[in-house]
């Protein structure tokens, strides 16, 4: 039997966060290495901060020496993420800026007006070299919208006061009618009058409608031999030959991303190596789909411009960073690569059906750089209490109206998986793996350790049930190490 191995790193470890860039605990450091989406902060004191109490960015972690696949995708679903071997989850009670796992069921995946746009723009480029006039807004301008609807309420306010009888009150025996609710009635009446159906109607306009939506593989199929450009994409094996004979060529592209997209002054190769080129997962392969860490390459006329980062799971292909070169901008390369990232999904899906979703990391609501995550339709959120999914729009809803730190539980009324018993879990100790009963009696010292046993519950509850290949590290069981 094979295992997953995870050390135990810490419960509420608080840092500076990447996001809001807002410290509101007493003496919290400045956050180093600090990777884009997946960044962390520098380790604390560790200590346990007061329920309630907002302390920036909280997060219990553990450092991961192997993985299988099947467990890390188990992990996923709990709503943990790695940046390389290092396992976090954040606390979203307490965090400044919740973050709840976002996915995407990619056989259910419509592309909007902007995505078809970018694929366009992308395909005149290549076939012309012509760059887009207008590019792709990949990020949700919120201040800018309430600014707006603030201007807005105080134009209707203005004009109620100098027209009072603008607006006259409709009887209540006269309600007004939406025009959809109009031409529903004007249809429904029309197949009445035919003898028809009206749902057997609306049933065949669907089909057409799906028979005429463009799929991203048909935006790619496109592709001349006499274009200006040629594309390429490759989904490369971490640590493979070839992937060593660019690695050079790929940092640099990063130090460039990083220097001009996140004032990074001086990107250095052991951190950059650290948190997008290393990995715990353990290589694996069913019906044809190798699973593991890859570096997805878009190479225009053999020049890197682009690398996403992404994990290839069982049930998921999880992107967790993408850098690209600012010189290339024009080409919306965030929502380009997320669209073949989703089109990779689909022909693993074809390959091994139950890998059919695309993780997109964490969405903070919060935060107007991670709502571009929520365009790709329809998406679901993963509630923190239960670790139940729900649609994206409904939690759109409950997010909306979050007071305090913006923590919501999408599904109030379903409990939270009963732990496993610690006493069945697996840990590492002088004799090997073991359950945690029997590391006790072989370690007379821990079974008074209160602080061990806390940690473990800790961990237990969130990691919860169904990952049943892990195995736990704690100093406290091996003391001779």
């Amino acid at each position: 039997m094979d295992w997953t191995i995870l050390e135990f790193m810490c419960t509420n470890n608080r840092s500076s966060c990447g996001y809001c860039k807002d410290v509101r605990g007493p003496d919290a450091p400045s956050s180093s290495e600090k990777v884009g989406e997946e960044a962390e902060g520098e380790e604390t004191s560790g200590e346990e901060q007061p329920e309630g109490r907002i302390q920036s960015s909280v997060t219990g972690g553990v450092w991961a020496h192997r993985m299988l696949v099947d467990d890390y995708a188990g992990l996923l679903d709990k709503g943990w993420r790695r940046s390389g071997k290092y396992l976090y989850k954040p606390n979203n009670k307490v965090t400044c800026c919740p973050q709840y796992t976002i996915r995407l069921d990619v056989t259910r995946f419509k592309m909007s007006r902007s995505q078809k746009r970018a694929m366009r723009q992308m395909n005149e480029f290549l076939a012309t070299d012509k760059r887009p006039v207008c590019g792709i807004k990949e990020e949700d301008p919120v201040e800018k919208k309430e600014e707006q609807a603030a201007l807005s309420k105080t134009s209707d306010k203005k004009c109620n006061l100098a027209s009072p009888d603008a607006k006259r009150a409709k009887p209540a025996d006269r309600p007004v009618l939406k025009k959809k609710e109009i031409r529903r009635a004007k249809f429904e009446e029309k197949c009445r009058k035919r003898n028809v159906d009206p749902e057997a109607i609306r049933a065949e306009r669907r089909q057409k409608d799906a028979d005429r939506q463009r799929t991203v593989r048909s935006y790619i199929d496109e592709a001349r031999p006499d274009w200006k450009h040629k594309l390429e994409v490759q989904l490369v094996t971490v640590g493979s030959p070839e992937y060593e004979q660019r690695l050079d060529e790929s940092f640099e592209l990063y130090k460039k991303y990083q220097k001009t997209i996140h004032k990074d002054k001086e990107p250095r190769l052991p951190g950059w190596r650290k948190f997008l080129c290393d990995s715990p997962l353990l290589r694996d392969t069913k019906a044809g789909v190798n699973f593991g860490a890859f570096h997805m390459w878009y190479l225009l006329d053999d020049k890197l411009i682009a690398v996403g980062i992404v994990d290839v799971l069982p049930r998921c292909l999880s992107a967790k960073y993408m850098y690209y070169d600012p010189d290339y901008s024009f080409l919306s390369l965030g929502t380009y690569t997320a669209l073949r990232e989703i089109e990779q999904t689909q022909q693993f899906h074809a390959k091994w059906p139950p890998l059919k979703y695309y993780y997109m990391g964490f969405y903070i609501h919060s935060c107007p750089k991670m709502r571009y995550k929520a365009k790709f339709r329809p998406s679901e959120l993963l509630c923190d209490k239960s670790f139940e999914w729900a649609d994206y729009e409904a939690c759109r809803e409950l997010l909306d109206k979050a007071e305090d730190n913006g923590y919501v539980e999408f599904c109030p009324n379903s409990d939270r998986p009963i732990p496993p018993r610690l006493e069945n879990m697996y840990v590492m100790a002088p004799g090997g793996i073991q359950t945690f009963a029997s590391a006790l009696e072989e370690v007379p010292s821990a079974v008074d350790d209160q602080e061990l046993r806390r940690n473990f519950e800790y961990l237990a509850d969130l990691v919860g049930p169904n990952v049943p290949n892990l195995v736990f590290y704690f100093s406290a069981l091996n003391p001779d190490d």
